[in-house]
């Protein structure tokens, strides 16, 4: 037979385990830079150009790989995307065609980077009038490699610009920008 005063204790301790633990309830972060409500909530609604990842943290020294991103987008046909960045602390490695430009027909791509200001052009179009893609992906694929400490902001130039196969342009409703900290 179980006495009273056991199971009295052992419900004791089970209770008391229980309430002394220091239970801590995670916080879910959902700041995805491709995600329409996290978007809206930062008043970037789409269409809209942004960074993907939004916030990056290296060593100094390493890589980081940004991709620019075009967001609810309709017949693109061709772009001009200025990108600037703090060419102290970061140095570009490398510029490649993004997935939503590759399309049956592969379109003009050619980027110039100016180090000496930290901008860079890029350019891209299709030929003809037939094509164009719409969408949300990637337009471009950007590395850099961190030079010195800091905290740098990528942000997209003013006179960044997407057109439809009739080179009118689409007027974009928000413009995101990206950050790398180097340590």
């Amino acid at each position: 037979m179980i006495k009273p005063i056991n199971i009295w204790l052992k419900i004791m301790a089970l209770a008391l385990f229980f309430f002394s633990c220091d239970l801590e309830i995670p916080e879910e972060s959902y700041n995805n830079p491709l995600d329409i409500e996290f978007n809206s909530e930062n008043g970037i609604s789409p269409p809209a150009l942004v960074f993907s990842p939004s916030e990056l943290t290296v060593d100094v020294g390493q890589s980081v790989s940004v991709n620019i991103f075009v967001l609810e987008v309709d017949s693109i046909a061709g772009t001009y995307i200025q990108v600037i960045y703090d060419q102290s602390l970061l140095a570009l490695n490398t510029v490649v065609l993004g997935e939503i430009l590759k399309s049956n027909q592969t379109p003009i791509f050619f980027y110039n980077d100016d180090s000496d200001q930290g901008i860079i052009d890029i350019y891209s179009s299709f030929l003809g009038n037939e094509v164009a893609t719409s969408g949300t992906g990637s337009l471009a694929h950007l590395t850099f490699t961190t030079l010195s400490p800091g905290t740098s902001t990528l942000r997209f130039g003013n006179t960044s610009e997407i057109v439809d196969r009739n080179d009118n342009q689409i007027t974009l409703n928000g413009i995101g920008t990206g950050v790398v900290v180097a340590q």
